[in-house]
């Protein structure tokens, strides 16, 4: 009995499956094979295959008063942290495919091309950004090529934590100045808000390996100064707004996945404040989910 279910599943996985034309499914390079033969029961697990180690697929056949019962299931085991949601038709014959996703990114910031007197505080300096709605359209069935238009919202933070403060001077302009002597220094920063709009092209090489790179066009809505001391004893902070912040500025993206791992890195060519005393241009790097 064992052996003629065998070779009758063997047969039905052979001229059954997904194809569009003749029903056949061919499964390339899968990572394991399962077999599991009882007296009335033989079922048929395959797990990965090539380009797509979620992949599932699961053929049971069931003896049932000498008839047989067939049920055929495939999925991805695939546990997403990021939401995400198919659009459009879905077709397993489509060679392309739409997805709307919203995705995090947290990290830190390490300006470059810095004026000589000042020296920013790499760990104590932050990003946080969120896409809050990206449409991603997939250029094969593998989804291993794609595009992505995204938008969404940054926070940057920008950190001194020596004897200097920024201030701003009576022409708007921002600049530099040492603590007075009896102010006890605990830090003064630069933050800036803006809105984004993502575009970037990403390739995924498979094994938890993927790079993808292009441009994050940031309108730059708000910007501060705030500096923290103490003055004899008592905790003061003092806020300044209006700070001419540029308000266009490009980063250019990259974020690398390695073993299912996402790190980036953003990079802009412009100077993070407009007509300013001082100069720096803003790097970061991070977790982007």
């Amino acid at each position: 009995m064992k052996r003629i279910l065998l070779s009758f599943i063997i047969c039905h996985l052979s001229f059954s499956g997904a194809a569009a034309q003749n029903d056949t499914l061919v499964i390339n390079h899968p990572k394991k094979v399962t077999i599991i033969s009882g007296d009335s029961l033989q079922q048929v697990i395959v797990r990965g295959k090539q380009g797509d180690d979620d992949f599932m697929y699961q053929n049971t056949i069931r003896l049932v008063d000498s008839n047989y019962e067939s049920r055929v299931n495939i999925s991805r085991e695939h546990w997403e942290l990021i939401p995400s949601v198919k659009i459009g038709s879905q077709h397993e014959s489509r060679q392309s495919s739409n997805v709307i996703t919203a995705h995090l990114g947290a990290g830190f910031t390490c300006p470059t091309h810095v004026d000589e007197r000042i020296d920013f505080s790499t760990f104590k300096s932050w990003e946080f950004f969120a896409t809050v709605v990206q449409w991603d359209h997939f250029f094969d069935r593998r989804e291993r090529n794609f595009m992505s238009l995204g938008l969404g919202i940054d926070w940057r933070n920008y950190r001194m934590t020596d004897d200097l403060l920024f201030t701003k001077d009576p022409d708007g302009n921002v600049t530099v100045e040492k603590f007075p002597l009896e102010f006890e220094p605990k830090f003064s920063r630069i933050k800036v808000f803006s809105l984004t709009a993502t575009l970037r092209y990403e390739h995924d090489f498979g094994d938890g390996f993927a790079i993808g790179f292009g441009p994050v066009f940031n309108y730059n809505a708000y910007a501060s100064i705030k500096t923290r001391y103490k003055l004899l004893g008592d905790k003061v902070k003092h806020m300044e707004k209006n700070i001419r912040q540029r308000p266009f500025t490009i980063d250019w993206m990259l974020n690398i996945s390695i073993a299912d791992v996402p790190f980036y890195v953003k990079y802009s060519n412009d100077n993070v404040l407009k007509d300013s005393g001082i100069k720096f241009r803003s790097l970061s790097f991070g977790i982007y989910l």
